[in-house]
């Protein structure tokens, strides 16, 4: 077969894949961020119309449940199960967690590629990587999870809850284990491939900083500190141990965790050098708060111009994060209704430099694909315009016009989240909540020797409690 015939299978079979792939295709010429923009502005707009007597005509929850059977379902389900979370629709947000965790599953069992995804990769060549259906990053692997487990836990499913969490830990363990082989796959391919990395380095020189933040782009301190915290209250100190241990190891310089980490250690009978262990009094529970503010970055777009071993030059689009106007995160202070002030939240986890670490690692395998279409792309529009000049100007135009960076992520994760523990007298007692200018009350039922979970989002200027118990 000559490469005219080759190139015109290739564009016929990327044209279908586009065809078929479905909402997988609505960000390749609509970046996935103007859509998410809607599911953002969701949260706390039930709230809202709860409070105004107002309904609403049109459901983000309803629109998001149509890409179920899309190329993106696992995106979209991701969004979709938190926006249900943060209205208590433990049920609904729990069947869309389960199509991701089974989707992440799927990718760890397949050995091969399958028809499917050849298609899409055949479609990208001719498009962007957008029409490659999205498999998600490891933090938002560990995040899913991580609200699996409310999602049990909300619904009153102690059992469940305990499952998820242990799924957590193991997940971390076989991200950590697989991290450094990837990388360095990745990094061989694009050697053999000619792509000249050394010269990408001042290119994301920005992002080092924000990078530079986390250790990993997928161990979560937030995880943890919430699963330790569920452990210690259901009795379990091994496991809160353990959790205790990697939060604070990741973030050395809270003095809360380290508390956190002496009172469990007493709890089991060592001897730990430090005596502050933040226990309650007899007549006292309790409340470990869970602080989400703001929105992760979403990725913006940068242009890149590539030498080859051969000399010559290929130009791409690539995703990039924009550091210069990197969001500032609140912090929500605390204090109950005799006045004592328990001082601002700890952040344990910055889910922007998770995201911007994550991406500085794909960077090799990113490279590599968009290169391959932009030769590709190059060639279909040289050979085509031999044949036809006007259709060589319409070849070229489309490339232009497709050559789009891949955007997409998990938009509705908070850019920071934060933890406090504080103890409280028994009885009915009142919190008064406040973060940037929103502003919040909320009122507990405190039992000695118990621990209540109150966790806060902060988004669109509102404050979204939701309380768990145990």
């Amino acid at each position: 077969m000559d490469i005219s015939a080759k190139l015109n299978r290739l564009m016929l079979c990327g044209f279908t894949a586009t065809i078929i792939q479905g909402c997988a295709i609505s960000s390749v010429f609509n970046p996935y961020p103007n859509q998410a923009e809607d599911f953002r502005a969701a949260i706390g707009a039930q709230q809202n119309a709860q409070a105004l007597g107002v309904i609403p005509q049109t459901s983000i929850l309803d629109e998001l449940n149509e890409e179920r059977e899309s190329a993106d379902a696992m995106l979209y389900m991701m969004e979709r199960g938190r926006l249900a979370q943060l209205e208590s629709l433990f049920d609904q947000s729990k069947q869309d967690f389960q199509l991701v965790i089974d989707a992440f599953e799927q990718q760890d069992l397949a050995a091969t590629v399958s028809a499917g995804d050849t298609a899409a990769q055949g479609a990208s060549l001719l498009t962007n990587d957008n029409a490659i259906p999205y498999s998600g990053a490891g933090y938002e692997r560990i995040f899913t999870h991580h609200h699996q487990a409310l999602n049990y836990w909300g619904a009153g499913d102690v059992e469940g809850a305990s499952i998820e969490f242990r799924k957590l830990a193991l997940e971390q363990q076989v991200l950590l284990e697989k991290f450094e082989e990837e990388i360095g796959e990745a990094q061989a391919e694009a050697e053999e491939q000619g792509i000249q990395m050394d010269t990408l380095s001042s290119e994301f020189a920005g992002l080092d900083a924000v990078a530079g933040q986390v250790k990993s782009s997928f161990q979560n301190a937030y995880t943890f500190y919430t699963s330790a915290a569920f452990w210690e209250a259901i009795g379990e100190f091994n496991n809160a141990l353990v959790d205790y241990k990697k939060a604070f190891e990741i973030n050395p310089d809270v003095e809360m965790i380290k508390q956190d980490v002496a009172r469990v250690s007493h709890k089991l009978g060592m001897q730990p050098e430090l005596k502050d262990y933040n226990l309650p009094e007899k007549n006292q529970g309790s409340v470990v708060i869970l602080f989400e503010d703001g929105f992760v970055p979403a990725k913006s777009e940068t242009k890149l111009v590539l030498p080859l071993l051969d000399g010559s030059l290929v130009s791409i689009a690539f995703p990039t994060y924009d550091t210069q106007v990197w969001p500032q995160s609140n912090i929500l202070n605390v204090r109950d209704d005799q006045f004592n002030d328990f001082g601002p939240t700890h952040p344990v986890v910055d889910v922007g430099a998770l995201a911007v670490k994550h991406l500085k690692e794909q960077i090799p395998s990113l490279v590599v694909r968009q290169v391959l279409r932009a030769v590709a792309k190059d060639q279909l529009q040289k050979q085509t315009g031999d044949i036809n000049p006007l259709a060589g100007l319409a070849a070229n135009l489309y490339n232009v016009l497709s050559e789009s960076a891949d955007r997409r992520s998990w938009l509705t994760l908070p850019n920071t989240a934060q933890v406090l523990r504080i103890n409280l007298e028994e009885g009915a007692r009142e919190l008064s909540l406040t973060a940037g200018v929103a502003q919040r009350t909320l009122k507990l039922d405190i039992q000695p020797e118990r621990t209540v979970f109150v966790r806060v989002v902060h988004a669109n200027n509102q404050l979204i409690p939701q309380v768990f118990t145990l």
